[in-house]
């Protein structure tokens, strides 16, 4: 290992920083590299963020012909500690993922050796011993008999809409926890095998090449780019218009990897309070609701709208206590908090 002094300037390639300027980034950033021969996208942006955190200029060159990769890396400021990625560096304050992380560990730890394949989705969804919210509106029928939307002047029961909008809430959090779980794969040394996936429109999901599951990623990534100015209500339709496209060019509604874990068990820890976790996923949740409920409050009708008495459904759920009171007695059964 080499040391650096204060104010120093550095050039140096990946191989020179994990060889012998470890110390300063993440144990599970070095281990990420040498997993993987390279940095991915997610540790070489993790990277810059620790090697700022120690200089004042950190400029990353990608590698070309026989050039290899390098930082070039300007006055170096001492030794300022152990990089905390949850750290508030200017902003909303940072979420401490720690104890979701440990809470994925775990579970991934439970999946050792198994043979099966696992999403991410269900990872997140086990962790979290919760259902998928399609399962838990059906499952909870029972608790909504008071629960009733106008259609066509008549009191009718629309759990279909219901359904929807608690996907839309649910997605916007559980997304949060899957990123945790993306970063824990690239970050951590964890020993997988993977595949890729395609569901169809019929509900049945078939094996793709990862050619096929590039190309997918990149496609969906360009069509989510387009959609990211659409706003309002409008947003909870954007999954189903990015499933629309790529169904039309590839033949099928989404695209995932899935893995199966090799010799995980020495991630296996109860450094983690399930309930903890799931009491702050609910905060935020409520958290959100109340944001959209203000939001919805002080809206203006456009002059055109004026003349229609037409709420939507996503607005009457913020505006109506009944389905105030529901959105809260749902969350609380689902999280398995009442």
């Amino acid at each position: 290992m080499k040391d650096i002094e204060k104010g120093q300037n550095l050039k140096i390639t990946v191989n020179e920083l994990i060889e012998q300027y470890s110390w300063l980034i993440a144990e599970s950033s070095v281990q990420s590299i040498k997993k993987h021969g390279k940095m991915q996208t997610k540790t070489k942006t993790s990277v810059k963020a620790q090697l700022k955190e120690k200089f004042d200029s950190v400029e990353y060159v990608a590698g070309a012909g026989k050039r290899k990769a390098q930082f070039i890396l300007g006055n170096y400021l001492g030794d300022k500690g152990t990089y905390n990625p949850y750290k508030n560096n200017g902003g909303s304050i940072a979420y401490d993922w720690t104890q979701v992380d440990n809470m994925i560990k775990n579970q991934i730890a439970k999946y050792s050796n198994d043979k099966a394949y696992h999403s991410i989705s269900y990872i997140v969804h086990d962790s979290l011993k919760i259902e998928y919210i399609s399962d838990a509106v059906s499952s909870l029928y029972e608790n909504f008999t008071g629960f009733k939307t106008l259609e066509n002047g008549n009191a009718e029961y629309n759990i279909k809409k219901l359904q929807e909008t608690l996907e839309w809430f649910e997605r916007y959090q559980l997304n949060n926890i899957k990123n945790r779980v993306k970063y824990i794969l690239e970050n951590e040394d964890i020993d997988f095998k993977e595949k890729y996936m395609a569901l169809k429109s019929n509900g049945k999901s078939m094996k793709i090449s990862q050619k096929k599951y590039r190309e997918s990623e990149e496609y969906k990534t360009y069509i989510t780019e387009l959609s990211k100015d659409i706003k309002g209500n409008s947003k909870m339709n954007i999954p189903h218009v990015v499933s629309k496209n790529i169904n039309h060019k590839f033949g099928y509604i989404n695209i995932y990897p899935i893995f199966s874990f090799i010799d995980t068990e020495k991630f296996s820890n109860e450094d983690f309070d399930l309930k903890e976790i799931k009491l702050e996923l609910l905060r935020r949740w409520y958290k959100q609701g109340i944001k959209k409920e203000k939001k919805e409050s002080q809206k203006e009708l456009k002059k055109e709208d004026q003349f229609y008495n037409v709420e939507s459904f996503f607005n009457d759920l913020f505006k109506n206590e009944e389905y105030s009171r529901l959105m809260s007695k749902f969350v609380k059964l689902h999280l398995g908090l009442e």
